[in-house]
């Protein structure tokens, strides 16, 4: 090789040994991202409230008791990786009125012995502080499915008590229009807004 030839190789060799380092030297001190975890939702610390208006004068506000299933995989570092996947029964709605609350569970509201449950799928989840974000997701309720977006907090992550295992917390706020799913009774002396409100918990990093 000419020896003009070798120098060429050692300048330019150089350089690309440098940064082949510094690249190596970032990778090993950057942070880590943190896998998206599937949480195991503590339903004793699980609720699902709903409010409705009766007449402008007050409103009914009750929950429903009985929650089949409820997934959510969360992912802190990158939001748009989760997802929350739900069900309900329709007939565990509870109002502390026996009379009221059977009425809402039969055809003229609900339905809940021909749609039996409740069910909600996520689409898009965006963040939209440092511990806020929206949820929006196919509802199904009474046979329709539509979309519903929902307000979410991510309130804490931290041990639990016991030091076993984290906790993640979430609240999840929003409206829904009831009409829209077919359930028009009374409308508008019973209102055909409903808010609802979500309290969930997460257990990840369990030992053993």
């Amino acid at each position: 090789m000419h020896p003009a030839n070798s120098r060429l190789c050692v300048s330019v060799g150089r350089p690309l040994a440098a940064l082949a380092l510094g690249t190596a030297l970032l990778l090993t001190i950057a942070p880590a991202q943190a896998e998206p975890r599937q949480l195991e939702v503590d339903l004793s610390h699980t609720s699902v409230h709903w409010m409705i208006g009766h007449g402008g004068f007050t409103k009914v506000i009750g929950q429903f008791r009985e929650i089949n299933s409820l997934e959510i995989l969360f992912d802190p570092d990158e939001v748009a990786n989760s997802s929350v996947k739900a069900s309900i029964e329709a007939a565990s709605l509870d109002s502390n009125h026996s009379y009221r609350d059977n009425y809402t569970r039969s055809e003229a509201f609900l339905n809940a012995r021909e749609f039996r449950t409740i069910e909600f799928a996520s689409t898009t989840i965006e963040k939209t502080g440092d511990s806020s974000g929206t949820m929006t997701g196919e509802l199904t309720m009474h046979g329709v499915t539509k979309p519903v977006t929902l307000e979410i907090a991510w309130n804490k992550s931290g041990d639990h008590l016991s030091g076993k295992y984290k906790i993640d917390g979430f609240t999840a706020r929003g409206t829904l229009t009831r009409s829209d799913f077919g359930v028009d009774a009374f409308i508008p002396w019973v209102a055909d807004e409903v808010e609802i409100l979500i309290q969930t918990e997460g257990h990840f990093g369990k030992e053993g």
